[in-house]
């Protein structure tokens, strides 16, 4: 079977020029591909950039750029090179897949995502052990183009563990590339750190993404806490702890970035009623004292809170957050409803 350059004669320079950039290519054949069929990587004769070739399962090139790829020299380490790299993946309805910094694959819950085959570009960065992100952009098999849908920022931990924290997306607005043919891949990477910089600094709430594996364990724990079954509880809850044993991460570093949603407050606030129940009482803490500061007309929470501050034996603190909830309760007319330990430990 012949390639496409069987057939083309070539001067002598030129065809050693070809066999390095054959030599240096490499092609990626993910499996689960609707329309989409290879991505290949080639060195390009231009040290600062590679070329970008992507066929469908015709066998016709719908993208080719030297532009997504750059070559980028660290700002710190002028011998090292920042940029992309980048993949093909099939996505399914309502979730998406992310790659944070060490190489580790998520999914996570994303409502607005649409199935079908996309490109993603996942930024790195030498010295950089914070975050990354992946550029999503997915195929219209009808006009033959890849279209920027989403902006994910991974942040990971960088105090212990190093696993993945949260997924922001960040409005695509921000970038002026709407596809791949116009994407500028070192102007959008500039862009890209200016737009971190600014989702820490601004106070402007992200939409921020929970991982598949997170609700599912959630699920579980519930059903567990209803059905009465305290060790499956205990063992299911721990699952949201990072680390284990001696290397178990410090609740105050980590708990409030990885499970506080500011759109799925109840969300937050039941897990850290499970927290409590399970007899993680600091990680309760941590997580419900959080809920209280934004959200102070989050009445139940007080009360959540009171007791993990009475698991943990600082009663003096609990007393304060279960007389708040006692006086929200009374305001709201629901003294009924307020159960008999409030009353003993207020």
């Amino acid at each position: 079977m012949h390639n496409k350059f069987s057939m083309l004669h070539f001067p002598l320079a030129s065809t050693l020029m070809l066999a390095s950039v054959i030599a240096n290519a490499e092609t990626i054949r993910p499996e689960g591909l609707s329309s989409l069929q290879e991505l290949r990587l080639i060195d390009s004769n231009d040290a600062r950039s590679q070329r970008l070739l992507i066929t469908d399962r015709n066998g016709t090139t719908v993208v080719n750029s030297d532009k997504a790829l750059p070559r980028i020299k660290n700002d710190y380490s002028p011998d090292s090179y920042d940029g992309y790299m980048a993949d093909l993946i099939a996505e399914r309805q309502g979730k998406v897949s992310v790659t944070d910094l060490q190489g580790e694959r998520y999914t996570l819950l994303s409502p607005a995502a649409q199935a079908g085959d996309y490109l993603v570009l996942t930024t790195r960065e030498d010295g950089n052990g914070a975050y990354n992100f992946n550029l999503k952009f997915r195929y219209d098999s009808a006009a033959k183009s890849l279209d920027l849908t989403q902006i994910l920022l991974n942040e990971n931990n960088t105090e212990c563990e190093h696993s993945l924290l949260s997924t922001y997306v960040i409005d695509k607005q921000h970038l002026v590339f709407t596809s791949i043919a116009d994407f500028d891949g070192s102007r959008a990477f500039g862009k890209l750190k200016d737009l971190r910089f600014e989702h820490q600094t601004s106070g402007a709430a992200s939409e921020k993404l929970m991982l598949q594996t997170e609700s599912d364990n959630f699920n579980a724990a519930l059903q567990a806490y209803k059905a009465g079954d305290r060790k499956e509880l205990k063992t299911l809850v721990s699952y949201f702890i990072a680390g284990e044993g001696d290397y178990a991460c410090e609740s105050g570093k980590y708990i409030v970035e990885k499970y506080y949603f500011p759109k799925k407050v109840s969300w937050s606030n039941d897990l850290g009623f499970l927290f409590e129940q399970a007899g993680y009482y600091q990680e309760a803490v941590e997580l419900l004292k959080h809920i209280t500061l934004k959200h102070p007309d989050r009445v139940v929470a007080y009360l959540n809170l009171a007791d993990a501050y009475w698991g943990l034996g600082k009663k003096e603190l609990a007393q304060k957050a279960y007389n708040r909830y006692h006086e929200n309760m009374i305001e709201a007319g629901k003294q009924r409803r307020i159960p008999e330990r409030v009353q003993s430990r207020k």
